[in-house]
């Protein structure tokens, strides 16, 4: 399983208010879309008027997702933050 490292490109973009994570995270996938799809998934907040809407994460104009191949020791499915947390 490979980690991706993804990371605001334009932190200012609209989408933002629908993910309730702002900062760069690593998540551990098959690829860099799962890896996109996956952390879309966990971050993603409810707003009246988001359906149908990409979450930031989603859109490789907003965000980057680079494999990070420093990062070995994360399980499938995981995200984690900066701090090391898991999301």
């Amino acid at each position: 399983m490979n980690v991706y490292h993804l990371g605001a490109i334009d932190s200012g973009h609209p989408s933002w208010r629908i993910s309730n994570e702002k900062n760069s995270v690593w998540a551990c996938a098959p690829d860099a879309k799962a890896a996109r799809d996956l952390v879309a998934a966990k971050t993603r907040v409810t707003a009246p008027d988001a359906d149908g809407v990409k979450t930031p994460w989603e859109d490789d104009a907003i965000t980057s997702c680079v494999l990070d191949p420093t990062i070995s020791l994360m399980r499938a499915g995981t995200v984690v933050r900066m701090d090391g947390s898991v999301v």
